[in-house]
């Protein structure tokens, strides 16, 4: 089964779930969660350090990430564009489109904000880059399609914006993952991933602030 996330406003709430904001918010004097996040290896694409770009095909390995189809380039730090975060990025479009995954721990039961930055190659067509994130969880997917309009963006002005989007866990564990879908050589580029616990009130069974979001990234 897949769960589609649809950008836009976020829907009013009612009066109920507006009273338990409140309960909820008042009862907050630590940290949303204790719970420690669950650990995105390689978010960034730090690792491996490399100098230009560098090619990745299917079967390959870019730190925790693997690559599950096609290929990725992974961007250093005297790459052709900017990094959103650090020095280096990935362009999910390498000789074809690709995808990478890795698998994260989770706590059942819990919500968790997965965020990625993202831009496009500038260097070629399509303007439009598009793609998905997803977690699977066994048959379960939770997936955002994601298009980025490179139109009036240059490679020391990417445009990054920050992609956002909500799953809640079945088991202890879920498998991120990221790919492209736009053919050819030039596609859309991706950086600093991270997944963190979304608030929530112990009793109420509130999770604050569900949904998706995309905020631009100050360059």
């Amino acid at each position: 089964m897949i769960v589609p996330l649809v950008r836009g406003r976020r829907t009013a709430r009612t009066a109920t779930c507006a009273l338990a904001l409140c309960a909820c918010l008042t009862s907050m004097g630590a940290p949303a969660s204790a719970e420690a996040a669950p650990v995105v290896g390689n978010g960034g694409f730090e690792t491996p350090v490399i100098a230009g770009q560098a090619l990745y095909d299917t079967g390959s390995g870019i730190g925790e990430w693997n690559v599950t189809t096609g290929s990725v380039d992974l961007i250093g730090r005297d790459g052709p564009w900017r990094a959103a975060r650090g020095r280096q990025s990935l362009d999910l479009t390498g000789n074809r489109r690709g995808a990478i995954e890795q698998t994260i721990s989770t706590t059942p039961g819990r919500c968790y904000t997965a965020s990625f930055a993202l831009a496009g190659n500038t260097y070629g067509a399509p303007v439009v880059k598009t793609g998905y994130a997803r977690v699977t969880q066994g048959l379960l997917l939770t997936q955002k399609d994601f298009s980025f309009d490179t139109t009036g963006k240059t490679p020391q002005s990417m445009g990054y914006v920050w992609e956002r989007f909500t799953f809640c866990a079945q088991d202890s564990s879920a498998v991120l993952s990221l790919a492209s879908t736009t053919d050819g050589l030039y596609g859309p580029v991706v950086d600093d991933v991270v997944v963190i616990p979304r608030p929530r009130c112990i009793g109420i069974g509130f999770d604050l602030g569900a949904g998706s979001e995309e905020t631009s990234l100050e360059e």
